[in-house]
């Protein structure tokens, strides 16, 4: 897990952020917006996290394992007609079949964010059937939320936005690529101590500073 104090939040000649328009307090905007960038970090380690877990990597693409069976080149033409590459987070090719997985570490998700990552399995999923050959009763699309316990709740944190996609939780995620979840789970908690108490004595700085103005 990401440590608050690595991350460098907003910048010091930067427009104030909403924390602190919020807050009216320039050091309480930068700690939280250290935070911020911290929960994104943790969130964009999450997949090599899983990767280093892995035993048996045949036919799975995660993160830097076999990462360019997990890029389709070109499967993407924009508006003006320029092409573009997609990127999975996850790829399982086994048994003639084939999971695109969408990994995310929270449970409520931007509308447009959805819709794009939808659309990004949309296009792999075209790529393997048009360019591949393959049949797409072969090929699965999935959403996953990882630290979700229902799909009931990934849907809701979806908005609803899925279609086709299959809904995951982490612990789904982690059965198919033979990983111990409650192993993933605490190891990213080994951090939290050190997390805790950088925040707490920042907060503790700020308000002996905020007391003496």
């Amino acid at each position: 897990m990401a440590l608050i104090k690595d991350s460098k939040g907003r910048k010091k000649n930067e427009t104030p952020s909403g924390y602190e328009r919020l807050l009216g307090s320039k050091e309480l905007g930068q700690l939280i917006s250290k935070l911020h960038a911290t929960v994104i970090s943790t969130g964009n380690e999450l997949e090599q996290t899983i990767a280093n877990k892995i035993k048996n990597s045949q036919g799975i693409a995660i993160a830097d394992l076999n990462k360019f069976d997990r890029v389709f080149k070109e499967a993407k033409i924009d508006s003006s007609g320029k092409k573009h590459d997609v990127d999975v987070d996850c790829v399982i090719s086994r048994n003639g079949k084939i999971q695109l997985i969408e990994i995310k570490d929270g449970d409520t998700f931007d509308t447009k964010k959805v819709a794009g990552e939808v659309e990004s399995l949309g296009l792999a999923e075209d790529y393997l059937h048009q360019i591949k050959k393959i049949d797409k009763s072969k090929i699965s699309k999935h959403f996953c939320s990882f630290n979700a316990t229902s799909h009931d709740q990934i849907k809701k944190g979806a908005k609803s936005l899925l279609g086709n996609c299959n809904p995951m939780t982490g612990k789904e995620l982690c059965e198919e690529l033979g990983v111990n979840f409650e192993d993933i789970v605490e190891e990213r908690k080994s951090q939290q101590k050190e997390n805790k108490a950088f925040f707490f004595d920042e907060v503790e700085k700020i308000k002996k500073n905020y007391k003496s103005n």
